[in-house]
């Protein structure tokens, strides 16, 4: 199972191991996908219709120092000849009784099995370790992702884990947005849990999404002011509403800088930069929000895409849930998803990239996100998508334009930013 590398390993070691829902790869973790990479193209395995999630762990022996790798692939449904970590815990065939409550006896058994080790050598079940987290109970599949099959085969045999990254081989699945060699988190519903138990005694990587930067409190500007309400252009990395951690927001930052206190009316996802509405008090607070759910505010979005989209203006359709396994991200769901309309229009076509604008109908989580990325939507995502397309510098997306009736005056407001930072 252990992997020497077949290259000079470029850059330093890294400093601490790597925050496995949020991260750039090291790249020692990346010269180890581009050898399983190199090792599954020579195997020939088919670009799945469905995909596959697969992963590395870049890890140090214990003594020796030598540097190597793990491979593993989430779930099952792989012929191996050892060149994989095995799952955690294999069910023996044909030992599946019938019946509900024999079934579910069973299930907690094989839970039960899934004795996760952690960093200092402790061990909890899964039943033991999501018996505190709000689902409760293990979801289908839990402890057969990549993350925790490779930390507690590291730890089983006494590896030092160093970095690791997860990658996606094979199509997209309809309801999902993935793509072929693109890296990716490990996923929340089934792995946070799991992950928080076994890496306790390793340094981790912090959460990048929680580091304040001092920096975007000088890039925050105000561009409309009044005695009810402002506009803010917002830069990406700056949290537009409260969250969970102590980072602060845009009302955080006024109420700090001008010594007055605002409500938001809006959101924009914390990397999407641009125009955001705030009001000065809850009334109008309430105002303004009627007008947004009587879709009588105009926003129009700018997005550079990664890719082409040949035609040239359209509409998008496509009904959005929440991954409840993977939030933040959003997915395509026919069944029970709300309705989501997005119309857009190319602004040019420039070396495989496409800049649109973006006009949307309906407000859900991601909308845009999704329905430029999905395959079923234009199949480009926006530059700098971590969550649906290929990490950057930035999400190059921007609300650019507001256009509604003052709900004091009834006067017009348009506001148009004038320039791109992307």
């Amino acid at each position: 199972m252990f992997h020497s590398f077949t290259q000079i390993l470029e850059g330093r070691k890294p400093e601490k191991f790597t925050y496995p829902f949020c991260y750039t790869p090291h790249a020692w973790a990346r010269q180890a996908v581009s050898e399983v990479v190199a090792e599954l193209e020579r195997r020939r395995v088919p670009l799945i219709p469905s995909g596959k999630m697969f992963g590395v762990l870049v890890v140090e022996t214990d003594g020796a120092g030598e540097i190597g790798f793990l491979a593993a692939f989430s779930g099952s449904g792989m012929d191996d000849d050892g060149y994989f970590v095995p799952s955690i815990y294999t069910l023996l065939a044909g030992a599946i009784p019938k019946g509900r409550e024999e079934s579910k006896r069973l299930q907690d058994y094989i839970f039960s099995q899934y004795r996760m080790l952690n960093a200092k050598g402790e061990e909890r079940d899964l039943l033991d370790i999501f018996a505190t987290t709000p689902l409760r109970y293990p979801p289908s599949g839990s402890g057969d992702c990549c993350a925790p099959k490779l930390l507690q085969y590291a730890f089983r045999h006494a590896l030092t884990p160093l970095c690791m990254a997860e990658f996606w081989w094979g199509e997209s699945p309809r309801d999902e947005v993935r793509h072929h060699l693109h890296y990716y988190p490990a996923c929340m519903g089934r792995c946070k849990p799991i992950l928080g138990w076994m890496l306790q005694g390793l340094a981790v990587d912090d959460n990048p999404l929680e580091r304040v930067n001092a920096d975007l409190e000088e890039q925050l500007r105000v561009v409309y002011d009044d005695e009810w309400l402002m506009v803010v252009d917002k830069p990406s990395g700056m949290l537009s509403v409260p969250g969970r951690s102590d980072v602060p927001c845009v009302a955080d930052i006024v109420k700090k800088r001008m010594t007055i206190s605002v409500l938001p009316v809006h959101r924009l996802d914390m990397f999407t930069s641009g125009l955001q509405i705030l009001v000065k008090g809850a009334d109008m607070q309430s105002s303004l929000q009627r007008l947004f759910e009587g879709r009588q505010v105009q926003k129009r979005y700018v997005a550079l895409l990664d890719g082409v989209v040949e035609a040239d203006s359209g509409e998008i359709r496509l009904p959005l849930s929440s991954d409840y396994l993977n939030r933040p991200r959003q997915r395509v769901d026919y069944g029970h998803g709300k309705t989501a309309v997005t119309r857009y229009e190319v602004v040019w076509r420039r070396e495989g990239r496409t800049l649109v604008n973006l006009f949307p109908h309906t407000g859900r989580t991601h909308q845009l996100r999704v329905h430029c990325a999905s395959r079923e939507g234009l199949g480009c995502p926006i530059v700098g998508d971590a969550l649906y397309g290929t990490p950057a510098e930035r999400l190059c997306l921007q609300a650019q334009e507001l256009t509604f009736r003052h709900p004091i005056t009834n006067a017009p407001i348009h506001i148009c930013l004038d320039t791109l930072p992307f």
